[in-house]
């Protein structure tokens, strides 16, 4: 029986939601094939292990710092020796220190196997602006773009008004789930973003709005070779139309899976992400954001992690094709 360990949480402002995935995973592994545990790390990057998880809530993974199933937490180059017999990390983190490349270098410093990219991919795909280099290089469309730098000021604010029409998206470079991103309208709305973001990131993405349909498009492997799952068709409900956090975790899009439109736009987003996969040098599964726009597929991001949640949608797209939540946490186990 192989025994599992399952990461989540982590110093991101993803932290929650990273919480909800690693429950998920948890709850759905299959016990007749794998002994799990579980592992909480805190945002002061303390790691909390709980090896019974027959028992575990969401209760006592929301409150793992008291919970009697968690032990006290021990920083990571003091719990060696906890990891030993593991087989296997599947990695439910999300943002920082989960989905940058850090946890991965960790674990294979370990020796220990884990899910989804490895160290590049995952440095690379988290960070927005290093991603469109690597699209652009690749000749995959993504939107036009400008970079705010701390020591920016004035003048390329100017430049980034002379260059784009509203609306802008200002985004941190390595936040996910629509955390730290802002849709702007007026110059002094542009401004107060840049405002709010200056301590949280040494560099800035401005991002050209386009007007068009977004997809989320699932690539998950099999036997090392990389097949697009059915995307999935974003709706949002609110009055901007864009896929913020309150319309991925609070109910307010339509996730419309298959989407109601012709072949041929479905085909050029599979594979639009395929070739994103390929492109970052991927391991096991991707979901990658796209809107179409006048027939033209424009890269928005990769997720080199996907939550895992009931309300994500990795998950939405594989039960389509015909599999369910543990047929698939059983394949991203196999790619490792």
């Amino acid at each position: 029986m192989k025994k599992i360990a399952v990461i989540m949480g982590g110093p991101s402002a993803e932290h929650e939601i990273s919480l909800k995935t690693g429950f998920q995973i948890v709850n759905n592994l299959d016990r007749k094939k794998y002994d799990v545990s579980a592992i909480v790390v805190s945002v002061d990057k303390k790691f909390f292990f709980a090896k019974n998880t027959e028992e575990l809530s969401a209760n006592d993974i929301e409150n793992f710092e008291n919970s009697p199933l968690f032990d006290s937490g021990r920083s990571p180059c003091d719990c060696a020796s906890l990891w030993e017999g593991t087989d296997l990390a599947f990695l439910a983190l999300h943002g920082e220190f989960g989905e940058d490349g850090v946890i991965q270098g960790y674990l294979q410093t370990l020796g220990i196997k884990h899910t989804g990219c490895g160290v590049v991919s995952s440095a690379i795909g988290m960070h927005k602006i290093l991603a469109k280099k690597v699209f652009e290089s690749s000749g995959i469309p993504t939107p036009s773009y400008s970079v705010f730098r701390k020591g920016d000021g004035d003048n390329k604010i100017r430049e980034i008004l002379a260059r784009y029409s509203f609306p802008l998206f200002v985004k941190a470079p390595q936040s996910g789930s629509s955390k730290l991103m802002y849709r702007v309208k007026t110059e002094e709305e542009l401004r107060q973003a840049i405002e709010k973001l200056k301590d949280e990131c040494k560099s800035i993405l401005v991002e050209a709005g386009i007007k068009g349909d977004e997809f989320s498009c699932p690539v998950l492997e099999k036997d090392g070779v990389p097949a697009a799952l059915t995307p999935i068709y974003i709706k949002p409900k609110n009055a901007e139309g864009y896929f913020d956090y309150n319309a991925k975790y609070l109910g307010e899009s339509e996730e419309i899976c298959p989407p109601p439109h012709d072949k041929e736009t479905i085909d050029l987003v599979k594979r639009v992400a395929v070739a994103v996969h390929t492109a970052l040098e991927c391991d096991g599964y991707s979901r990658t954001d796209i809107i179409v726009s006048n027939e033209c597929a424009f890269v928005l991001e990769v997720n080199t992690l996907p939550g895992m949640t009931s309300a994500s949608l990795f998950p939405l797209a594989f039960s389509v094709d015909g599999g369910n939540f543990s047929g698939l946490l059983d394949r991203i186990i196999e790619n490792a």
